[in-house]
């Protein structure tokens, strides 16, 4: 970066996210910043929507924004910029359980290895998905199951126990569960039936199971992917499956469904469904509407 001494970053650190101590992220990362020649301002978080308010009220006032937490606090912090409607360039320290987002973009979960990406790179433009004309999410937003795991594990258990702790309460999520009558439209196909699960994403990783290559994902070519599955009849099958599919581009059998599209309305004729953006509760709707936002923000990636 040129004239990082001019600089002024805003740091958001969520405390309660990761296994560190308060104390010690904020004086090792406002430090860390400082020696790379930034002024340097850090807030923290006190509840849930906190560095959203931060970051709408306060981004004319920084030249760029740094969220230190787990992905829900990135979502936050991307909300609140694009609410305050100056573009600001958004980094991303991670300190999450599992840091999907993160690892999608090539942000390291070393502070030191991200704060260095961020003084070493420029910012990219980054597209973003938009629910129902509101909120925003960045990597997915998910229904069915193992989606309510993400954000029904507690806390303290997520630092404990790490990622093993969304594993035993999505295994509870298998228990009694039936398929969901749904229809979907991707821009101009409509696709019906009963799934199990589904996420409009822009990740390398869909609930641990599919997986892209790198190559295969744009994070700012202005569409995001569609997944659909059915209730598996083993996870063993359900996870071979997932990897055949994505040798193409496209997919659509009688077990899985993968595409692209910019557009999509889905509607679930059982009733309210429950949606998880980013890791976290997004709400539940009958019928729910998603776009995708190009060049939404502007984010240091690798």
């Amino acid at each position: 970066m040129e004239n990082q001494k001019s600089k002024k970053v805003l740091v958001i650190i969520n405390p309660c996210s990761g296994r560190y101590t308060l104390k010690k992220q904020l004086w090792h990362i406002a430090d860390m910043f400082t020696k790379a020649g930034f002024e340097t301002t850090v807030y923290t978080t006190q509840k849930r929507g906190d560095a959203t308010e931060y970051a709408k009220l306060l981004a004319d006032k920084f030249d760029l924004i740094v969220c230190r937490g787990g992905d829900g606090t990135f979502n936050e912090t991307v909300n609140g910029v694009i609410q305050s409607g100056i573009e600001i360039p958004i980094g991303y320290i991670p300190s999450g359980t599992t840091n999907d987002f993160a690892a999608s973009i090539g942000v390291p979960t070393d502070a030191q290895m991200a704060i260095d990406l961020i003084c070493e790179v420029e910012p990219k433009f980054h597209d973003m998905g938009q629910m129902n004309n509101e909120r925003y999410f960045c990597y997915t937003a998910s229904f069915g199951i193992f989606t309510k795991s993400s954000y029904s594990v507690s806390q303290s258990a997520k630092n404990i126990f790490g990622y093993p702790a969304y594993f035993v309460a999505g295994l509870k999520e298998l228990k009694g569960f039936k398929p969901l009558a749904m229809k979907i439209e991707c821009d101009n196909t409509l696709y019906e039936g009963e799934y199990a699960f589904g996420a409009i994403s822009s990740s390398l990783s869909i609930g641990n199971i599919i997986k892209y290559k790198r190559e295969d994902i744009d994070f700012d070519d202005g569409l995001f992917e569609l997944n659909l599955a059915k209730l598996p009849h083993g996870a063993k099958m359900w996870t071979e499956k997932a990897k055949e599919i994505l040798l193409q581009h496209t997919y659509a059998d009688d077990m899985f469904t993968l595409t692209k599209g910019s557009h999509f309305v889905v509607e679930c004729l059982d009733g309210e469904l429950p949606w998880t953006l980013d890791g976290e509760y997004g709400g539940a709707y009958k019928i729910a509407e998603f776009d995708c936002r190009k060049h939404a923000v502007k984010v240091y990636r690798s």
